[in-house]
């Protein structure tokens, strides 16, 4: 069920693209450093789209290995602690009697 579900949004975003492309043909001039290049509309676009998406997974790169280092470190603690908890529950309990 999941697959067909995947399946069903890749068709759509294809034909969403496809439908896109269709409506947004005009070739547009990209005035580049060293000259210029005639890109169609669509394409301009989702390469900057793509681009912008390249770049914001670089800026939060960081964060995520911060948080990854975060969650490793906690989950030693909780197995130390857990390990620690074990050995106390082992140790027997002595009567006051």
């Amino acid at each position: 069920m999941r697959k067909l579900i995947l399946l069903l949004a890749l068709a759509l975003a294809v034909l969403i693209g496809a439908t896109f492309s269709l409506l947004n043909a005009g070739s547009v001039a990209v005035n580049l450093y060293l000259g210029e290049v005639q890109l169609p509309l669509s394409i301009l676009i989702f390469l900057s789209i793509l681009i912008g998406a390249i770049l914001g997974a670089f800026a939060c790169t960081g964060f995520i290995l911060r948080h990854l280092n975060d969650n490793r470190k906690l989950r030693k603690r909780i197995r130390l602690a857990e390990e620690e908890l074990n050995q106390l529950r082992k140790i027997p309990i002595k009567d006051a009697y």
